[in-house]
């Protein structure tokens, strides 16, 4: 229960560091990004 009362922090932070981030690094490492939120988004799915 207490986890879930943390999740829109972690996401909203998560927004910020991406925005900064996507100023600083090239396109290629987003695609890599990319790619592993996938992989572990699928990971989630199959353990629930």
């Amino acid at each position: 229960m207490r986890r879930y009362r943390r999740m829109p922090g972690v996401i909203i932070m998560s927004i910020g560091l991406m925005i900064v981030l996507s100023m600083i690094l090239p396109t290629a490492f987003w695609w890599f990004l990319f790619g592993l939120g996938l992989i572990a988004a699928g990971i989630c799915i199959m353990r629930s």
